[in-house]
């Protein structure tokens, strides 16, 4: 691994690019150890959650087959935990009495105005 010095606290994408186009192993390495101190950074009680969900992804990306296809997975993989929590919050929300059920639900209603269509 390039002992080379570099700020890597925050997200200094063009070292990280330019690790994993040179060095692929440091760079995997790298990654993995930034993950762990993030982890451990967490409150105790999410650590094994978030140790949970990190081998998940790993899972995942060894499994797409490529780069392009691990991050549409994990991208799913996101969109589908926000759809499970958006259920979740409208499941809460329909049991509460006198909460609207849908957010539109609770929107004042307005007037739609027609407009002619121009011609040119």
């Amino acid at each position: 691994m390039n002992k080379q010095s570099h700020h890597t606290d925050g997200l200094d994408f063009d070292f990280w690019k330019q690790l994993a186009k040179n060095d692929p192993e440091a760079f995997e390495v790298l990654r993995r150890e930034k993950i762990e101190q993030l982890i451990e950074q967490a409150p105790k009680p999410q650590r094994r959650r978030l140790q949970g969900l990190q081998w998940q992804i790993d899972q995942t990306r060894k499994l797409a087959g490529g780069p392009m296809a691990s991050c549409l997975a994990i991208s799913n993989m996101m969109w589908d935990s926000l759809h499970q929590l958006n259920l979740r919050q409208h499941e809460l929300l329909s049991a509460t009495p006198g909460t609207p059920r849908r957010p539109q639900d609770a929107a004042p209603a307005a007037t739609v105005l027609a407009f002619p269509a121009q011609l040119p």
